[in-house]
């Protein structure tokens, strides 16, 4: 997938599509990142939320990922110990995918 990324300032996240996969593509620092676009929750497109530093998080339940690594901060901002161990013991809790990017002048090639 290659993605114009001319427009993409500094702090600011975008969503691209490409055979029904969705991603998200952020510029923290001036170095862009691209990770899996929807919450492993309950797919909310997370273009949708909030952006601080390296962490995106959820705009439906508050779930947050790091966009540098896929990797989850946290899980459903309000559900209780008890849930969030299941959650994570089923499977449904969970990194989103984190996709290597290579930057081509004003292209953005992911793999």
């Amino acid at each position: 997938m290659k993605v114009n990324i001319s427009g993409i300032t500094e702090g600011t996240m975008i969503e691209v599509s490409e055979n029904q996969t969705t991603v998200l593509i952020a510029n923290v620092g001036g170095s862009f990142y691209a990770v899996g676009g929807v919450c492993p929750h309950m797919r909310c497109h997370l273009r949708k939320g909030t952006l601080e530093g390296v962490t995106v998080t959820c705009p439906c339940h508050g779930s947050s990922f790091d966009v540098t690594t896929g990797k989850m901060l946290s899980w459903v901002a309000n559900m209780s110990r008890d849930l969030a161990r299941l959650s994570r013991f089923f499977g449904w809790a969970k990194d989103i995918k984190k996709y290597e990017v290579r930057v081509e002048g004003d292209f953005l090639e992911l793999s």
